[in-house]
């Protein structure tokens, strides 16, 4: 059936039809928001007879051109800074003229369980929204591909801490340790980049290096 049939079906029923927001499987939500324009809204509340409209609004403030970094609990703190989006999209300074200014409205009617809302949005804060969204995915993707290259770097210096790592096996202060612990905090000592290492791959290492020591009998040479 289509929506304007069925919207007809009711008004022949003496009903008024007001269509709201969501999907006929959604659970647990509160507030139903209004489908349409304002005139329309307020033939819906009229209908419903309600005596009161309340208003929201949204003024627009200089965090709005603030980011803060996706995934920034995990970086080190000098790349948590939030990014000011107008360093990235020069188009975004052209709105510092509506600052302090409201850029959105919502009207809610309340019913007996919930509300009927109408949101009015500026247009230039709708222009805004998108400018935004597009400096927010560029930030985010810089921050991907730092993190990557940073992954990829760290790597790189681990298999060459690991690479080192096998040199010790000629060090007899190193063959002659009693532990693979001992062994770990030498060679730790001897390369700091070790300390960078995942732990258990480091003790993988000294566990292939003590077999080769004790095959070799080099623990026992003087």
């Amino acid at each position: 059936m289509e929506i304007e049939i069925l919207k007809e079906k009711l008004r022949s029923a003496n009903l008024h039809p007001v269509r709201v927001e969501g999907s006929p499987v959604d659970e647990g939500a509160r507030g139903h928001r209004f489908i349409g324009s304002l005139e329309q809204y307020l033939d819906a509340i009229r209908a419903i007879a309600v005596p009161a409209v309340f208003i929201r609004t949204e003024a627009f403030d200089e965090w709005h051109f603030i980011h803060a970094p996706e995934g920034q609990d995990e970086l080190p703190n000098d790349d948590t800074e939030p990014v000011d989006l107008r360093s990235i999209s020069i188009a975004l300074r052209a709105f510092e003229r509506h600052l302090s200014t409201i850029a959105m409205y919502r009207l809610s009617s309340t019913l007996t369980i919930d509300s009927l809302d109408f949101v009015i949005n500026e247009p230039w804060w709708i222009e805004f929204l998108k400018l935004r969204e597009t400096a927010r995915d560029q930030v985010d993707g810089d921050l991907a591909a730092s993190e990557a290259q940073s992954r990829a770097d760290q790597q790189a210096r681990d298999r060459n801490a690991l690479a080192a790592l096998g040199g010790l096996i000629s060090n007899p202060s190193f063959a002659r340790l009693p532990t693979q612990k001992a062994m770990i905090a030498f060679a730790i000592d001897q390369i700091p980049e070790l300390a960078s290492v995942d732990e258990n791959a480091l003790k993988v290492e000294i566990q292939n290096l003590h077999a080769k020591i004790k095959a070799k009998g080099l623990d026992r040479k003087r």
